[in-house]
């Protein structure tokens, strides 16, 4: 077998490794999804349902629309960066709340010019109000971008509102972060 074969059976193995390791941690939350029903100790009545099992499902769907407001708030942070740094800026300034941008908050970011590539990294969705689905959301993030010159770091966080049906963006803070030695 040549070096390069050797490299790629390597490769197969370790992603395998991850695939099973990723599909044992979905089936564990799953168990631990269930888990509550079946742990909560009530034994079916006559009709054959546990008592608990409204509460479980009302549970279940309220968590469901928590963790989908969650997903869909990243993803709309997620579209307003990557539309941030194209020549037309009405696509990023739309998703702010009544379509502009705040004037502070991000004013080095907008100051950019020849971005080529940029990663966002987002921590857990904080939200802002006591719903059980979160209608305020705060998202924090930290943002490595390339371009003319070095590298660019940038951390803070983006305030999110639901407006309707979609997300939009109610407040920005990011700041350079301090330089990587």
């Amino acid at each position: 077998m040549s070096h390069r074969s050797w490299w790629l059976v390597i490769a197969t193995i370790v992603l395998l490794g991850i695939a099973v390791a990723v599909q044992e941690g979905l089936r564990r939350s799953a168990d631990a999804a269930l888990s509550p029903a079946t742990a909560s100790g009530a034994g079916p009545d006559a009709s054959g349902a546990t008592p608990a099992a409204p509460t479980t499902v009302a549970n279940a769907e309220s968590r469901a629309a928590h963790d989908a407001a969650m997903r869909d708030a990243v993803s709309a942070v997620h579209a307003y960066l990557a539309a941030l740094f194209k020549d037309d800026r009405s696509e990023a300034d739309a998703l702010w709340l009544h379509g502009r941008p705040a004037t502070r908050g991000e004013a080095d970011l907008r100051a950019l010019e020849g971005v080529t590539g940029l990663r966002v990294d987002n921590e857990r969705p904080q939200p802002l109000d006591t719903a059980p689905v979160p209608t305020a959301l705060r998202i924090p993030v930290r943002l490595r971008i390339g371009g003319q010159g070095p590298l660019r770091r940038y951390t803070g966080h983006y305030d999110l509102r639901r407006d309707g049906d979609a997300w939009r963006i109610t407040a920005a803070s990011i700041d350079p972060s301090p330089a990587q030695r």
